[in-house]
């Protein structure tokens, strides 16, 4: 896991006012031990958690903080809910629409935004890091499954209090937040992981006659409708099809996800060699990570 920087944490609440408000409490208890180091925005509606996220974003902007950002919500698959701001009805805020907004803030800290989502099922949130140009976070934190507003709370104390260690590990730290947690434990998904894993099952898959055939027939299809080629032109087109992306532009892609392209330093964090994975994924033997040489 690569080393991450922050400066501070964030916490994001949307709770119903019935709810126990696990954010205000935990941000009170961080107060008496480091006074200062969390923020702490109250929420009434969906708009107001993505204009906290923004209000974080334009603060690591004006200031270079690099906060933990931390959402305290009711959670499932879909996404987050809360409520709507006044008739005692509740919204959701879809994992899709937070990507965006995580992908602004998670630019603005040259990828080393931490998301702890503090909700029942949280790590559902893993949804939103599938989409680029560019990584929504470094890594998303979460309960595995639903979990007690008081188990969360001491799963969450836990997980900032190891954090403020002299050198934290986020997979040392996220241990600690489960033991603490009880039955239900925290799970943490480093994104380059998340996105490696994605990219080469999709090289894979691919490279797979019915995959091919399938592109084939997609691209004959988009030409015929152009109708601007003849059905030899067509099947020319076809075979120069290479059968997976190019190293160049796979590099490319992978650079921007990880703001290489913007920060050269993030290399030796997430770097990795793509013309050496085609190679491999093509059958040559001496490719090898850039990580691993």
């Amino acid at each position: 896991m690569a080393k991450i920087r922050t400066t501070n944490v964030w916490i994001v609440e949307w709770l119903h006012p019935q709810d126990q408000m696990t954010g205000k409490l935990l941000h009170d208890w961080l107060q008496e031990r480091r006074p200062g180091w969390s923020a702490y925005v109250r929420c009434n509606t969906k708009a107001d958690v993505l204009a906290a996220i923004e209000r974080a974003t334009v603060r690591a902007q004006q200031s270079y903080m690099v906060p933990l950002l931390h959402l305290e919500a009711h959670g499932d698959e879909v996404g987050l809910g809360g409520p709507d701001g006044g008739s005692g009805g509740s919204q959701l805020l879809t994992w899709d629409e937070l990507t965006d907004p995580l992908q602004a803030l998670n630019l603005t800290t040259a990828c080393n935004l931490v998301v702890l989502v503090a909700a029942c099922t949280g790590f559902a949130g893993i949804k939103a890091f599938y989409r680029g140009p560019r990584a929504p976070a470094v890594a998303l934190v979460g309960p595995a499954g639903r979990v007690t507003e008081g188990n969360l709370l001491r799963g969450t104390k836990e997980f900032y209090r190891r954090w403020c260690d002299e050198d934290p590990r986020l997979t040392d730290v996220v241990a600690s937040a489960s033991r603490e947690a009880g039955t239900v434990g925290f799970e943490m998904e480093p994104f380059a992981l998340l996105a490696f894993e994605a990219m080469a099952k999709s090289l894979i898959v691919s490279l797979r006659p019915d995959e091919r055939s399938r592109r084939a027939e997609c691209c004959r299809q988009r030409m015929r409708a152009l109708a601007h080629f003849s059905d030899t032109e067509i099947e020319h087109q076809i075979s120069l099809l290479p059968p997976m992306p190019t190293a160049k532009e796979l590099q490319l892609i992978w650079d921007e996800l990880f703001m290489i392209d913007l920060w050269p330093a993030n290399r030796e964090r997430f770097g990795i060699d793509m013309a050496a994975i085609v190679a491999t994924l093509s059958g040559s033997e001496d490719a090898v990570l850039l990580g691993s040489r």
